[in-house]
This record gives C-alpha cells, sequence and structure tokens, in this order.
C-alpha cells in the first residue's frame, strides 16, 4: 500500500543567523510570524495555505541552495518598486511569462524566494490555467 500524504504541513530553510532571517521575512516580506524560539533556534511564518519555518545555527557552509518557496503577492510591479526602495538584493526585474508574472530574490542566506502572481487571480491551488497537458491529482 502506499503512502497516504494529507498535506503539506511546512517548508524549512536553514539560516546562519536566526534573527536576521526573521527581520527579513517579517519586516521586509511581511509574513507574520507565529513561533519565534531562540533556544531551538527556530521560528514560524504563516504563508497562508503553508508555513514556513527557518532552522537557525547552520554554517553558512553548509547551508545547502535549491530550495524555493513562491509566496502569491496581489502587484507583482508594485511589490518589485517597494523591494527596490529597500535595498533587497532581486535577481531582476520581474518576468512575464502570460500565465503568472514572477520575481526572485534573495534572503540574507541567499535562499531564491520567489514572488509570484497569477493571470487567474488564484493562489495556493491548482490553477485554473494549469499547463497543457497536467493531469488532476
Amino acid at each position: 500500500m502506499p503512502v497516504k500524504i494529507r498535506g503539506t504541513d511546512f517548508v524549512m530553510f536553514e539560516v546562519s543567523d536566526l534573527a536576521e532571517a526573521v527581520r527579513f521575512y517579517r519586516d521586509v516580506l511581511g509574513l507574520t510570524q507565529e513561533i519565534y524560539s531562540e533556544q531551538y533556534q527556530w521560528a514560524e511564518f504563516n504563508c497562508g495555505n503553508v508555513t514556513l519555518t527557518l532552522k537557525g545555527g547552520v554554517p553558512p557552509t553548509a547551508i545547502a541552495s535549491g530550495a524555493r518557496i513562491a509566496l502569491a503577492v496581489a502587484d507583482i510591479q508594485l511589490t518589485y518598486e517597494e523591494l527596490k526602495l529597500k535595498g533587497v538584493p532581486l535577481a531582476g526585474p520581474p518576468q512575464d511569462h502570460g500565465c503568472c508574472q514572477h520575481l526572485e530574490v534573495h534572503d540574507p542566506d541567499g535562499h531564491v524566494v520567489i514572488l509570484h502572481h497569477r493571470a487567474d487571480g488564484t493562489f495556493g491551488q491548482p490553477s485554473r490555467g494549469a499547463a497543457p497537458g497536467a493531469a488532476p491529482a
């Protein structure tokens, strides 16, 4: 019998400096912080349909890259302008793919955070304009 996955509980990024990472996600990106524990080097943020968890105290050389989280925003151009004013490291200007727009930013440890807006206005569930040939789960 196959494993039965019920959903996603959280996405975790390992970070070198928990306090600095918390300031980025809370103060720059505006996520709602729900848990912070200096003792356990752990923080959690409510992203609407998933929790972003930060695990601190990891040496920068041990932090693996490649994992990304895509956070839905209402207006990609306005978000881009706001982050530019704040001096946030941006990978470039927003990209328009027709079905969506996205912008990539870097957190203090270099994790790529995708800020994303679907053309149909949906978020957190399959888009009504899913890729051709994509099968429902």
